[in-house]
C-alpha cells in the first residue's frame, strides 16, 4: 500500500511538472512581443511609425545589425542597438 501511494504521488508530480513546462514554454518573451509590435506598426494611422527613441547606428564595416526606424529622423537605418520604442509621424 505504501509503495502504491508513493508511485501515485511521483506520477502526479511528474504530470504536474510536465504541464508547468508546457505552459511556461508558451509564454512570449518581451523581445517577441516587441518584434510583433514592430511588424504590426500602427495599422490605424498610416502616417505614423513605431521607432526607437534610444539607438546606436551600425558602422559601415559590414557588422551584424538590423534594419529599423529611429525617432529623431523617423527614417530607417542599420542599427546595432535600439531601446524604448515610441510613435513618430512620417
Amino acid at each position: 500500500m505504501y509503495f502504491l501511494s508513493l508511485t501515485i504521488l511521483f506520477a502526479g508530480y511528474g504530470v504536474y511538472h510536465y504541464i508547468q513546462q508546457v505552459q511556461n514554454s508558451r509564454k512570449m518573451s518581451s523581445l517577441m512581443l516587441e518584434n510583433i509590435e514592430a511588424l504590426a506598426q500602427d495599422e490605424t494611422d498610416p502616417n505614423s511609425r513605431i521607432c526607437f527613441r534610444d539607438w546606436r547606428k551600425a558602422p559601415d564595416d559590414d557588422s551584424l545589425a538590423y534594419w529599423d526606424c529611429i525617432c529623431s529622423e523617423c527614417e530607417f537605418y542599420w542599427l546595432l542597438e535600439g531601446r524604448n520604442r515610441s510613435k513618430c509621424l512620417k
